[in-house]
């Protein structure tokens, strides 16, 4: 799943590559014509990791254990996505005019998943986001707290009542 964030920036990338190589003077199905491949690298590399994170939640629907919770507290946590969006989009700050470059996207991705891996945070993926996925913070029987992932506008902690361990720390709502 970490991997899977990396989409958003390299869908900024694509849009920063089809920017510098537009042609002003040039209509748009001119440019299109001439600079149809302009960033397909970024493009499709997006659409495939998009692709991962849907089979990705698809298996931990399908293969992982259902366990039962029992929710004592639950809080929206969609708000924290917010700054994360935002580091998303700080390759248009320099990208415009410097261009793509690899050595730098490669330390961030691994700077950041050794971050998530190695700690006992959790990072918010907005692809999940644009699947309808929602955020939670929960505190289950036990009193351990997790972020709960859901489709749903969760109103009352007793709705949920199954779920799929994705890490340590994160679940996902179980949909019979």
């Amino acid at each position: 799943m970490v991997a899977t964030s990396l989409a958003p920036i390299l869908l900024t990338y694509w849009f920063i590559e089809v920017v510098n190589a537009y042609q002003k003077e040039l209509g748009i199905v001119e440019n299109v014509k001439l600079y149809w491949d302009t960033g397909i690298v970024f493009l499709v590399s997006t659409v495939l990791l998009v692709i991962l994170c849907l089979v990705i939640i698809r298996l931990a629907r399908t293969r992982s254990e259902t366990l039962p919770i029992s929710i004592e507290e639950i809080k929206t946590a969609d708000n924290e996505s917010l700054g994360f969006i935002l580091v998303y989009l700080l390759p248009l700050a320099s990208g415009i005019s410097e261009g793509f470059s690899v050595p730098i996207l490669v330390f961030v991705a691994v700077l950041f998943f050794f971050i998530v891996m190695t700690s006992n945070s959790y990072h918010f993926n907005p692809l999940l986001n644009f699947f309808g996925f929602h955020f939670y913070e929960v505190k289950v029987s036990g009193g351990i707290n997790y972020i709960l992932l859901s489709r749903k506008n969760i109103t009352n902690s007793k709705s949920i009542n199954h779920a799929h361990q994705l890490t340590e720390y994160m679940l996902l709502e179980h949909e019979p």
